[in-house]
């Protein structure tokens, strides 16, 4: 139930992110979520987790 209410960019990332670590090294591995991660620093999901957490309310994601 909880991933249901995660950002659909963030269960993604994590799908992308586990595929790629089981055909490489733990050090590719490392580089690729950094990358993956840092892909998503402007994203709207993020701006809206942030809003949602100052103003203490669930997060409305629109996988943007």
């Amino acid at each position: 139930m909880r991933c249901a209410a995660s950002s659909p960019l963030a269960i993604q990332g994590i799908k992308k992110v586990l595929d790629y670590c089981e055909e490489h090294t733990e050090e590719e591995g490392l580089e690729f979520v950094a990358l993956w991660n840092a892909s998503f620093f402007f994203s709207q999901d993020l701006e809206e987790a942030s809003r949602a957490f100052m103003e203490k309310r669930a997060p409305r994601f629109e996988g943007k």
